[in-house]
Parts: C-alpha cells; sequence; structure tokens
C-alpha cells in the first residue's frame, strides 16, 4: 500500500456509500476553490493526468475524458447528418464542445453553464480541452440551463446534457417539464442525449429519468459506456426523440463517414451501447411504469 494512504496525505477520498469510495493519491493540488455553486478542484496525479472535482466527485481525468465524451457527442451526430445547431448545458470543460466540433456541417454551438469558475478553471488547467470555447461558432452563455431551455425562443437540432449528477438542483434536469421544454426545442426530429447515472449504484435516479424522459419524448433509450474513473463500471446515457428519423441505435454502413484520430467511439461501439445487461433491462421496464423504483 502507498505510505501516502496510512499517512493521509496527498489524498482525496470520493465517498459514494457507507461501504465504498474511491481514493485518488495525487503529485500537486493545483487548485481549490469554492464558487457561488460548488467546490472546484484540479488535481496532478502520476499516471493519470490532471483530475477535475467538483464538490468532492470525480468529473473527469485526463486520460480517461475520451471515451465519455466521444460516446456523448457520436452517437447522437453520427446518427444526425443534417444537424446545424446544438446546445451544449453544462460542459464547462469544453470536452463535448471539442467533439461536436469534429462535425463541419454544425453551424452554431451554444454552451450554456451555471458556473463561470468552471470555465475559468478548466481554461487554465485543461487547454486541450477548453481551446474549443474559443471557436467562432461557439456561443458561451452563462445562466441557469434549465431556465434557458424554458425560455428559449430558438431551435436546436442537438441538445447534449452534460451536467453533475442529477440530485439536489441538478434533479430539475431530469423533471417532466424540463423534458417538454427540450421537446419543444428540438422539434419532432431533434435528438437529445444526456448524462443520466450508474445504473448500479443510483438506480432510484436511473428509473425516474427515464419515467420523465418518456413524458416529453415517445423515443428514448439507455446507452451503456465504461467509465474508468465513475464509480461503477458502466455508465448511463439516456438519447430520446420525437421521431425515429435520427433515432439510431445502428448506423447503417456508409451513413457516417468515420472521423479520423478517435479513441473509442466506432458504429460497433455504437450498436453494442445500446444492448442492455438484463439488471438494467428491468430497471428500464421498470421506468416505463412508474418513476418510482419501488
Amino acid at each position: 500500500m502507498d505510505p501516502r494512504l496510512k499517512e493521509k496525505r496527498n489524498v482525496a477520498y470520493e465517498e459514494h456509500d457507507p461501504s465504498y469510495g474511491a481514493v485518488y493519491i495525487y503529485e500537486k493540488k493545483l487548485v481549490s476553490i469554492r464558487s457561488k455553486y460548488q467546490k472546484i478542484e484540479v488535481l496532478q496525479t502520476q499516471n493519470h493526468g490532471r483530475i477535475l472535482l467538483i464538490d468532492g466527485f470525480m468529473m473527469l481525468t485526463e486520460n480517461s475524458e475520451f471515451v465519455y465524451h466521444e460516446m456523448m457527442v457520436h452517437v447522437p451526430l453520427a446518427a444526425h447528418q443534417m444537424a446545424k445547431r446544438a446546445l451544449v448545458i453544462g460542459g464547462g470543460d469544453g470536452g463535448v464542445v471539442r467533439e461536436l466540433l469534429k462535425y463541419p456541417h454544425l453551424e452554431k454551438i451554444a454552451l450554456v453553464e451555471i458556473d463561470e469558475e468552471v470555465i475559468r478553471v478548466c481554461r487554465q488547467f485543461f487547454p486541450d480541452m477548453s481551446h474549443s470555447l474559443s471557436d467562432p461558432k461557439v456561443e458561451m452563455i452563462i445562466t441557469d440551463g434549465v431556465e434557458y431551455v424554458k425560455n428559449a425562443q430558438e431551435g436546436f437540432d442537438v441538445i447534449i446534457i452534460d451536467s453533475t449528477d442529477p440530485f439536489g438542483v441538478a434533479e430539475l434536469l431530469i423533471s417532466p417539464a424540463f423534458y417538454q421544454a427540450c421537446r419543444r426545442v428540438l422539434g419532432e426530429e431533434g435528438l437529445l442525449m444526456q448524462q443520466v447515472a450508474s445504473p448500479f449504484f443510483s438506480p432510484d435516479i436511473f428509473v425516474k429519468a427515464f419515467h420523465n424522459m418518456r413524458q416529453g419524448f415517445p423515443l428514448a433509450s439507455p446507452v451503456l459506456i465504461p467509465a474508468p474513473f465513475y464509480v461503477s463500471s458502466d455508465w448511463s446515457l439516456g438519447l430520446a426523440s420525437g421521431s425515429d428519423r435520427f433515432f439510431k441505435k445502428e448506423i447503417p454502413s456508409g451513413f457516417w463517414d468515420p472521423i479520423p484520430d478517435l479513441k473509442y467511439y466506432n458504429l460497433e461501439v455504437h450498436r453494442a451501447s445500446f444492448a442492455l445487461p438484463n439488471f438494467v433491462r428491468d430497471l428500464w421496464e421498470r421506468s416505463l411504469r412508474s418513476p418510482d423504483l419501488s
């Protein structure tokens, strides 16, 4: 065991329940600030680059973020070849925007981030992701994402919700009213992609999110991805739409032009990510009946 664990020196603890958590051994704490909304920290590690934590929970590591960000973006964008306008809620680190900019047919990307400090910190410590925010296609809006969608007067083809886990105030991001507002902004054929939670550790959130998502969208599905540093091996995203035109669990051959240098996403992974283990399928079927796991 690393002696720093015994000495509790340069160690960050992430507790998920009374029996389980994660430990991060770091070389240096690069920043630790408290914004108006949350505590933001960046740790430098020996083997995994820099780690971003918000309120003590790991958001990303430099050497693994590509899995999450590629799946958040390429699952919907490989299917929606006609998308011109994308809305990102959260995502102040710039990872989702970086992947969106790989699609030249996108004409505008609006990023709505409630906490300007997240953007500032990530510009300083995660430039490989946050440089994307300076692209002329990107409009940054500092406000609450729920209120922005509620009052939006312009339409989008794709909405990507890259938020912290939907607990507390963020639970509004899985409310029926929010999904209905997203449906209005997207129209009939637009796609919504959202970070949901761990189906194993947060089955109640999983069930509530997908039940409520179906209140706004007739088509919805879990998308499972591996998350090397998240609380469990399988993490859930949610894909939704009002139409089956671009809601594709499998991309036909020749429909999508492969993007060079992707580290994770490909068409075989796209198809496989919609396959549900039995316990997740059971949660999905429960969500069709009720927002309450019990």
